[in-house]
């Protein structure tokens, strides 16, 4: 009995991604939406309690609101990232030219996992299941016959939108003074 790898379907890997990404894009969303809600619910108790004249409740109440502007504007980057790593996706299926992208996109998932607003618990799972389904795209035999346009390794559209992820990506990181090893591509 020869045990024989499972040929992977590179088409239905690449839509696994894009609806894994799209996801994760829409809980970020919710994400946003709940620290707005609460900034204003902050900033409104804030301002109550200057009016009162408790100045130290009230810039206590201010100090939390700037910890939940630096999340959401860091969430409003990886949402950035991960609209344009979706985009890429999209055009890979279009094109039919899934190698290329899922290399491309497979090293930004990997240094997406590297910020520390991918680890929250409500997005952890979701970028857990975009990277491996990114790792199934990526290890895929790919054989689907010949691209239905010209060779997309040389479109520029493909390079730009992931050159632009990647440097949002590196000037995020290197903000928080984490190294970003594999983005200097």
């Amino acid at each position: 009995m020869v045990l024989r790898r499972k040929k992977v379907d590179p088409l239905k890997s690449a839509l696994t991604a894009l609806y894994n990404v799209r996801a994760s894009i829409q809980r970020l969303d919710s994400l946003i939406d709940r620290i707005s809600s609460r900034r204003s619910k902050l900033m409104d108790m804030a301002v109550d309690l200057q009016a009162r004249g408790e100045t130290f409740l009230a810039k206590r109440y201010a100090e939390e609101i700037a910890k939940l502007d630096k999340m959401r504007s860091r969430l409003e980057v990886l949402k950035l990232v991960l609209e344009k790593v979706s985009l890429s996706i999209d055009l890979a299926i279009t094109m039919r030219d899934f190698k290329l992208i899922a290399d491309e996109v497979s090293s930004i998932v990997s240094e997406i996992k590297k910020i520390p607003e991918s680890r929250m618990p409500d997005l952890a799972v979701y970028f857990a299941e975009l990277d491996s389904s990114i790792r199934e795209l990526a290890s895929a035999d790919i054989d689907v016959g010949p691209p239905l346009s010209y060779d997309t390794t040389e479109t520029p559209d493909v390079r730009r939108v992931l050159e632009e992820a990647r440097s949002l990506l590196k000037t995020k990181l290197e903000s928080e003074n984490i190294q970003p090893p594999g983005l200097n591509k």
